[in-house]
């Protein structure tokens, strides 16, 4: 059998793999109803938690939004914890709690050690601490929401009662191709959270948009494990909640009016410094299906790749890679609408094509040198093989 015919079949087994989570993905897309709101009185309490690192550009803009929510200000509250900020974002905080004092606010310090790499998870928790709601609902420092977020949140938990909700992120303020590129991207990102959630199988979440009970944080806030890495505080608390209540007790929201919103990354730098990040923590995963899509994902990407970059020596080569890709795009497409009918950026299909390129060789970057590269995140150089004793 010669390597040309092993590589095929190679590509073959793990594309038609592939092809099948992305099915199923698709299906769990388009079971998913989308959320309307009812306006019924609510009865939930409701503890918001701002985990804030060098924000002073943007701490001003979230409080602002969350004192303009629709919600009864006597059911929530915020939270937010510094994490040994060196600007201003805690004068900023304390500025606006002077100027809003009606506001249910506090400010709480996460003094932390340089040695803790675990520094938002310690915040989160402490955050939780000293919550009083039965209802944590976490967002990041840098993030917009829409007036009828917490309501909307609460509204949805009051109906079906799920432990965790895993709320849509979206982008805001783009400017420029490269953070099109991303809008187009994450929404792929957004349709395989949402889809493989809905199905049974959740693979991902995101600590901008995501609410849990505070007594499932509780139950299940011990793990030695998750402590060893600086990422992870959300997919590492979904899957201890999914171990312990079962994959019923983590709900997708799908409503437009719970989209939280952030910004792009500005240079290829930044992207790639945030995926390494988010790939850093994968070693400690043990969920075997999250291990195995992840591992799936990485080599039909990879494999692809290498077809494509080895067409230039082969034509066979290139007519493969393009064959497969663009059964890509056709399988992935469904789910890109549905996610996409929801935020209303249909403008930007032209990038679509684009944007498939572009994951074949950050995906396959991303994900090997994902445990092994150093990267940054606000401030501090972080070496992903380095853990907390």
């Amino acid at each position: 059998m010669t390597g040309l015919t092993i590589f095929c079949l190679g590509l073959l087994v793990i594309s038609a793999i592939y092809f099948l989570i992305i099915f199923l993905i698709n299906i769990g897309m388009f079971k998913l109803k989308r959320f309307v709101r009812t306006f019924n009185k609510p009865i939930t309490s409701v503890t918001i938690i701002v985990p804030a690192r060098n924000e002073e550009d943007n701490i001003g803009n979230i409080l602002n939004d969350l004192e303009q929510q629709d919600y009864p200000s006597i059911l929530y509250e915020v939270v937010v914890v510094n994490d040994q900020s060196t600007d201003l974002t805690a004068e900023k905080v304390l500025t606006f709690l002077i100027a809003h004092p009606l506001m249910n606010l506090r400010l709480i310090e996460n003094v932390g050690t340089s040695e803790d790499l675990a520094f938002k998870k310690r915040s989160i928790k402490l955050g939780v601490t000293a919550s009083t709601g039965n209802l944590i609902i976490m967002t990041d420092a840098d993030t917009r929401l829409k007036p009828g977020w917490i309501s909307t949140v609460v509204n949805f938990y009051e109906q079906e009662r799920p432990e965790m909700i895993i709320g849509p992120v979206a982008f805001h303020q783009t400017n420029g191709f490269f953070e099109h590129l991303q809008v187009v991207e994450f929404f792929g990102m957004m349709a395989a959270t949402a889809g493989s959630c809905n199905i049974g199988f959740p693979l991902m979440c995101n600590g901008a948009n995501l609410a849990f009970t505070r007594k499932s944080y509780i139950e299940t806030m011990e793990s030695i494990v998750d402590l060893e890495f600086p990422s992870g505080d959300d997919v590492f608390l979904m899957l201890k909640i999914k171990r312990k209540y079962g994959v019923s007790a983590i709900k997708y929201l799908f409503c437009e009016e719970a989209i939280v919103s952030t910004k792009a990354k500005r240079t290829l730098r930044d992207f790639f410094s945030q995926r390494l990040r988010w790939v850093s923590k994968s070693r400690g995963y043990s969920d075997p299906i999250i291990l195995g899509v992840a591992m799936v994902t990485w080599l039909f990407n990879f494999l692809l790749l290498s077809a494509l970059i080895g067409g230039i020596l082969n034509t066979r080569f290139l007519l493969l890679s393009i064959i497969f890709l663009c059964i890509k795009m056709i399988i992935e497409l469904p789910s890109l609408i549905r996610i996409m009918s929801l935020t209303k950026e249909k403008k930007r299909w032209y990038l679509y094509p684009i944007t498939q390129v572009f994951n074949l060789f950050y995906v396959s970057l991303v994900g090997f040198f994902g445990n092994i590269l150093s990267y940054e995140w606000k401030g501090r150089k972080i070496s992903p093989v380095k853990r907390n004793s």
